[in-house]
């Protein structure tokens, strides 16, 4: 009787042992899968970044030579020109003093968003 009682409790032990590793495989498999989601999520995003911020820049360079050449009626082309930089540097100063407000704390609420999802 003492023995069937062992082998019982053998046999649940070794069951639990199976489905323990079984348990962790699923596990081990779904963090994988869990840091491939996040991991393409954050190269989606960096690669939509780049694309708009190779748009912007072109866009910022086409305005600002629109900018210059209506500056042109005004003032002379080459001062024209300077005006039209000046424009530019200012509008990168006022980003470059608001960098923590508009590009910085939004990029970490999408990244932190991302990761903890």
């Amino acid at each position: 009787m003492s023995s069937n009682k062992n082998s019982t409790l053998l046999d649940q032990f070794k069951d639990l042992l199976a489905r323990s590793k079984d348990w962790a495989t699923l596990e081990l498999e779904y963090a994988k899968l869990t840091a491939a989601e996040k991991l393409t999520m954050l190269a989606g995003l960096a690669c939509t970044g780049a694309v708009c911020l190779l748009f912007g820049i072109t866009a910022l360079i086409m305005f600002g030579i629109s900018l210059a050449f209506l500056f042109k009626e005004i003032m002379g082309f080459a001062l024209s020109f300077l005006a039209a930089g000046g424009c530019v540097l200012v509008l990168l100063a006022i980003i470059y003093f608001l960098r923590e407000k508009i590009i910085i704390n939004p990029i970490a609420r999408i990244i932190t968003k991302i990761l903890l999802k």
